[in-house]
């Protein structure tokens, strides 16, 4: 069976997350030589895409605290034949040399860490003059159309793991753009810029509910401590959202939009 890390490569990353790293390059603008870090790389999609724009002159960092994430994201690297230096660590306390970046990226991470502004101002300091971030946070929960719905079923179910709706909505607590421009200015970025940018995702419909929670398990590892309690919450949720799945089924896939802000700002 494979393991969470695993299905969020196969899973999400085709759907979401290799699309998305192409709207966050297009923003972040990599040039040959630069020194980059993506930050929360999870399975290391955005960090792959970095390294053949920074070309050999650069060198691409990848950071993330979970080693499951990290082991896959090796894995990839070797069969995509890119060289990019992975690292174990907490963005929250995060230890690199003053000015040692040219551009820091993160998608869908920045919502996750428990001390927001201490990462950004770890960040900042890692950056040399003149150097930029791009972040990409999904809107708030009322925008996602299907996973709002989603929530109303979870909300019956979540208990039985000891969960609650806040674990359910951590990928878009992070979802107001006056909230996240003020964070990135409070830390000492200017020119900053949050546009708001829409993904149309599609999922195959098989085994939708499964293998989104299976994957989901990857960065919230508690909903998955109790299998057995984990596999009586998926079946709970599948039999509850039938109707609902078929309803945004087309063409033998799950299709929504998903909403997220892109902010862009400068040391």
């Amino acid at each position: 069976m494979a393991s969470p890390a695993e299905t969020y490569e196969s899973y999400f990353v085709p759907s979401i997350f290799a699309p998305l790293a192409q709207v966050v390059l297009s923003r972040a603008a990599p040039r040959p030589g630069e020194r980059a870090l993506d930050l929360a790389c999870g399975t290391g999609v955005l960090a792959r895409a970095l390294a053949p724009a920074v070309g050999t002159a650069g060198r691409v960092m990848g950071i993330d605290l979970r080693p499951g994430m990290l082991a896959v994201a090796r894995d990839r690297a070797v069969a995509d034949g890119v060289t990019v230096d992975w690292r174990q660590a907490d963005a929250c306390a995060l230890d690199l040399p003053a000015g040692e970046l040219d551009l820091i990226v993160c998608q869908q991470g920045l919502q996750f860490f428990p001390d927001r502004a201490g990462a950004l101002r770890h960040v900042h300091r890692a950056l040399a003059p003149g150097g930029r971030v791009v972040f990409a946070c999904w809107r708030s929960i009322e925008h996602q159309a299907l996973w709002c719905d989603l929530l109303e079923v979870e909300r019956r179910h979540l208990a039985a793991l000891g969960a609650d709706a806040d674990d359910a909505v951590a990928p878009f607590s992070l979802g107001d753009a006056a909230a996240l421009r003020t964070l990135l200015s409070d830390a000492g970025f200017t020119d900053v810029e949050v546009e708001a940018h829409t993904l149309d995702v599609a999922f195959p419909a098989a085994g939708f509910i499964r293998s989104q929670y299976q994957a989901y398990a990857a960065v919230m590892p508690q909903l998955a401590d109790d299998p057995d309690a984990f596999e009586a919450f998926v079946a709970a949720i599948e039999a509850d959202t039938r109707a609902l799945v078929a309803r945004y089924t087309r063409g033998g896939h799950v299709r929504a939009p998903l909403h997220t802000h892109v902010a862009v700002a400068r040391r």
